[in-house]
């Protein structure tokens, strides 16, 4: 009578086998996440391409660059409002009341309106692009993370006294309503904008004499860290590059900082190592957060007459 031999697989070799295949799993999780966030970045970079592509055809339209203001019936008006007919959202803008106040039952559809375009992929805490406790009017609404360059010059907080020496609004701190940048919020509180500033804060690709491939047109934000930043306000689209790129990420929980804006006003990005910024050439270039200070302020200032050379 034969004796029947049963083969498989001992406990120590299933053991090995389930060891590898962790070892495997360990050593590709990493370059999976990396081509996955590689992939996110070349969405981000493609919609500060379209958005500064936008910039481009408004100019062409009404020969100056779209702006930020309060109107004299309290009116809000941003720089992503104006550009909505050249990023595919016309039927969007047409919906915009400028007759009417920000708060108006038709406005605020709009500003509660998530636009795509104006999300970056690798941002997992915009929460779809509604988010709560946004600036000024409070309440939930469409969020953004890319905001227009306002300038170096900067009157408040830690980096209170950034100022440039020469060009637009020379010697001049306040960077909220007298950027040196190409688009500033035009705005202190809830005033309607002084029309003066409005006029002298108007910006051709003419007025860009630092020129246009050494000048950022738009960065990168992140409306967890920052209440200024909902995309319908004039007042929450702009940064400035007085405050770091990234300023204490990675050592600081930046939520508790949420509505310090003369703190997070600057750019942030949940990209690792650095941002997203195009150039008023429409070029995008991924900035680290350990570039010079003196050259960031430098590129953000649309005539200081820097020289310059960006890494």
């Amino acid at each position: 009578m034969k004796s029947s031999n049963r083969s498989g697989f001992t406990l120590v070799e299933l053991l090995v086998v389930i060891a590898i295949i962790g070892i495997l799993i360990a050593l590709l999780l990493p370059a999976v996440q990396a081509a996955r966030e590689a992939a996110r970045r070349s969405q981000c970079t493609n919609n500060l391409k379209q958005i500064t592509l936008a910039l481009h055809n408004y100019h062409d339209t009404s020969n100056q660059l779209p702006m930020n203001y309060i109107s004299q019936t309290n009116a809000w008006v941003s720089w992503m409002q104006g550009i909505l007919p050249y990023i595919e959202q016309d039927p969007l803008y047409k919906q915009i009341r400028f007759d009417l106040r920000y708060d108006n039952a038709v406005n605020v559809a709009v500003m509660n309106t998530v636009v795509r375009t104006y999300l970056c992929p690798s941002d997992g805490q915009n929460q779809e692009g509604i988010m709560d406790g946004r600036s000024d009017y409070g309440g939930a609404h469409a969020v953004n993370n890319y905001k227009a360059c306002a300038g170096s010059n900067w009157a408040w907080g830690a980096f209170a006294g950034s100022v440039s020496q020469r060009g637009r609004w020379a010697g001049d701190t306040n960077g909220l309503a007298r950027g040196n940048g190409i688009i500033c919020a035009n705005a202190y509180g809830n005033a309607p904008t002084d029309l003066n500033n409005l006029r002298a804060n108007q910006t051709k690709f003419s007025s860009i004499t630092d020129g246009t491939s050494n000048t950022w047109a738009a960065g990168e934000a992140v409306p967890y860290w920052c209440a200024w930043t909902w995309w319908f306000s004039e007042n929450a689209t702009t940064a400035t590059c007085a405050i770091p790129l990234n300023y204490r990420k990675g050592i600081d929980n930046l939520r508790q900082y949420v509505n310090n804006w003369d703190r997070n006003y600057g750019f942030y990005s949940q990209h690792p190592g650095g941002g997203n910024f195009s150039m008023c050439d429409a070029s995008v270039r991924f900035v680290s957060d350990n570039i010079d200070l003196t050259v960031y302020r430098a590129v953000a200032t649309i005539s200081g007459e820097e020289a310059v050379q960006i890494p």
